[in-house]
């Protein structure tokens, strides 16, 4: 689990680095990327210690699933070990942040991005109308890489 985590750690940071937030990052002082998995939390800033997006440190924070948690995040990542929380939570609103999981019906969910594992390896689909929804266009170059689906 934990390499997995380390690889899904760098996609996510590849995520943020290709995608643009509508409402300006300028202003913040930190990129922040949040999970209610502890244990995620502590491989992504084990694994992405020292990385920025667009000159913002990232700032990983474990965060509970309420609204004033999650709103000082850029990018939410919801772990398979938390999306049962994560659905009896589906009140929040996630504009202006990347919804991304590893639920097998994450994006049915009203999830943006999940991770899925095919032969043997960490592959992702993207419901790009979703992302932009939220606030959020991603780069062609990560779009071609991905499984796109409807949301």
């Amino acid at each position: 689990m934990e390499k997995e985590y380390q690889l899904k750690a760098a996609f996510l940071y590849n995520f943020a680095r290709f995608s643009q937030w509508h409402n300006s990052l300028s202003r913040r002082e930190y990129f922040t990327l949040c999970s209610p998995d502890k244990h995620f939390v502590d491989t992504a800033s084990t694994t992405l210690k020292g990385r920025s997006i667009n000159d913002r440190p990232i700032q990983n924070k474990h965060v509970a699933l309420d609204q004033i948690s999650i709103n000082g995040c850029q990018m939410l990542f919801i772990t398979s070990n938390t999306a049962a929380n994560w659905q009896s939570a589906q009140q929040l609103s996630y504009k202006n942040i990347m919804l991304v999981g590893e639920a097998e019906t994450f994006i049915e969910n009203g999830g943006q991005i999940r991770f899925f594992l095919a032969g043997g390896k960490v592959r992702f689909e993207i419901a790009p109308q979703k992302l932009e929804e939220a606030g959020i266009a991603m780069s062609s170059k990560v779009l071609r890489l991905a499984r796109i689906v409807k949301g």
